[in-house]
């Protein structure tokens, strides 16, 4: 059967990216003919975890949150509402106000296995102190509705920036693809537009800031929800002027989307990890680990995996852990029968290599058919959060990575989870409404993967 299986395989992978005809799911998709609601439970009320969960998960979503500081803190006034679920969402952590600052993303809920896209243009934040969210709406210009675009934090001028993306009305048709730079003011939760043209339009780039500068890099120009067309320029946008350079590198990596990227605390190296090209539907992905010197513009190729895990990935996420002078890669889809991925990697960037940090979940059974899937599909790893690509990741000044939504192979997530990077383990800060597969959301009497 595992002949059949990798045929299957195939064609998920195929899948992984949502786009026209295709599932959002990756690596594994819902049942045909059955919708995406993995956990039909609202708010955060239980979902029948408790008794399933290991010693390692510190579950605090039902206790109105915890302090983050030595004193307690009252969250009574706190909102309550909550963002649904969502893929295809960006963030960056506000070091000001100690808050995840999220914008935008594809709402649309997958039937019988097919992509139907509903962009955003919501902004939320989410508290830790009292694992509360917040919708930040205010009456002035904002950016467009859009999905798969970059973020990227502004120090020095508590800005989150938003560059590029997608969107289309409804679930069928061709893309608008978007060149625009937007700035959240971050004290104020005000927009403004800080600049336009430049890079060609582009989706699943990155995009990262050194000292007065956004960096971009990669990409897709494909307007095809059918087709990709990776890029691999490299744009600088001065943020004093709003003026774009294109800057000129040699020997660096083959054009490329899907990937992820970071940038050392001091500004001077942007390291850049997988991604995939032409072929991201299908794989094979990339396995390289590069890095940018800013200074000089010269690229160096640090690991390519070729004798080691991790397996090639896409739409992963990619954190600077400088306390431990480390990348930290989270989630993603993997190369393989799993797709879909919650490993934990760390990168030594004094020279040890890659190391994994936590394995999640392990694939066990075969798969019947194209979007039939067992129950028993994986071995979940009950104290790790629910297989995912494509969510909002960031890393808090205490060491502490936040993961919100995403696409799971049960569709779009609406949960957060915080894994302390010293210590080495996950805590469940709001409970998941959909999206998780069955064993993880109600542990027993599970027909399928996802229900």
């Amino acid at each position: 059967m595992r002949s059949q299986t990798t045929l299957f395989a195939i064609a998920l992978l195929a899948a992984a990216c949502g786009d026209d005809g295709e599932s959002t799911q990756a690596g594994s998709s819902t049942d045909a003919g059955s919708t995406t609601q993995a956990n039909p439970t609202s708010g955060t009320g239980s979902t029948g975890l408790e008794s399933s969960s290991g010693p390692d998960v510190q579950d605090t979503s039902s206790s109105g949150g915890s302090s983050t500081g030595s004193g307690s803190v009252d969250c009574s006034d706190r909102p309550t509402d909550r963002p649904v679920a969502r893929g295809e969402v960006e963030g960056v952590w506000d070091p000001v106000r100690a808050r995840m600052v999220m914008f935008g993303g594809d709402l649309g809920i997958p039937v019988e296995c097919m992509s139907q896209t509903d962009f955003t243009g919501q902004t939320w934040a989410f508290h830790p102190d009292c694992d509360s969210f917040e919708q930040i709406d205010n009456a002035g210009p904002q950016p467009p509705a859009r999905g798969r675009h970059a973020t990227a934090y502004d120090p020095g001028r508590n800005w989150m920036l938003v560059h590029g993306g997608r969107y289309r009305a409804g679930t069928s048709g061709e893309y608008t693809l978007f060149d625009d730079t937007w700035a959240l003011d971050l004290q104020t939760d005000t927009w403004v537009q800080v600049a336009s043209g430049g890079p060609s339009a582009r989706a699943n780039h990155t995009a990262v800031v050194a000292g007065d500068q956004m960096i971009v890099f990669g990409g897709n120009a494909s307007t095809n929800g059918l087709q990709f067309t990776p890029l691999d320029d490299l744009w600088a946008l001065d943020l004093n002027r709003g003026t774009w350079t294109e800057l000129q590198t040699a020997d660096g990596p083959s054009a490329r989307l899907f990937h992820a990227a970071t940038v050392s605390p001091d500004g001077t190296t942007m390291f850049v990890y997988g991604g995939g090209d032409e072929s991201a539907f299908t794989g094979p992905f990339s396995a390289e680990l590069w890095q940018l010197d800013l200074r000089s513009g010269a690229w160096t190729l640090l690991d390519d995996s070729s004798a080691t895990e991790p397996l090639r990935t896409i739409w992963g996420d990619l954190l600077f852990d400088a306390p431990r002078d480390q990348l930290v890669l989270w989630g993603a889809h993997e190369d393989n029968l799993l797709g879909n991925a919650n490993k934990v990697w760390a990168y030594d960037l004094g020279g040890g290599g890659w190391s994994m940090q936590a394995e999640g979940d392990v694939l066990q059974s075969d798969a019947a058919g194209f979007c039939d899937f067992p129950a028993d599909f994986v071995a979940p790893d009950l104290d790790a959060p629910e297989r995912r690509s494509a969510g909002a990741t960031v890393l808090t000044d205490d060491g502490v990575m936040l993961v919100f939504g995403g696409k799971t192979d049960c569709g779009i997530i609406d949960d957060v989870w915080a894994r302390d990077i010293a210590a080495g383990t996950w805590d469940r800060r709001v409970r998941a409404t959909t999206g998780e597969i069955c064993l993880r959301a109600f542990a027993e009497g599970c027909r399928t993967m996802c229900f």
